[in-house]
């Protein structure tokens, strides 16, 4: 994998702290907070990206808007989810008024 080189200031006491975690499971700093950061930016972006795809459903963006922040592809993953939402939807409403 391609990686690039991210530099950050921490504040003395985080940074203390982040030795003493590293000390204690005997990984190094950098990669102890590599997994973090993978972590919390694989949380993040599917927290996103659920958030954008009900908006998308729901009419309030459309999908210029999705592409221009997230691309085609994901624009049409989006578009496939909001076509499912509604095959389901209308589905759903068919068999209500049957019963």
């Amino acid at each position: 994998m391609e990686t690039e080189q991210l530099n950050i200031r921490l504040p003395k006491e985080l940074k203390e702290d982040l030795e003493l975690v590293s000390s204690i499971l005997k990984v190094s700093k950098s990669e102890w907070m590599k997994t973090k950061l993978a972590e919390q930016v694989f949380e993040e972006k599917k927290r996103l990206l659920q958030e954008l795809s009900t908006m998308y459903v729901d009419g309030a963006i459309t999908k210029e808007e999705i592409e221009k922040m997230v691309g085609e592809k994901m624009a049409g993953e989006m578009e496939f989810v909001k076509s499912k939402s509604r095959e389901s939807f209308e589905k759903g409403r068919r068999h209500a008024k049957e019963t």
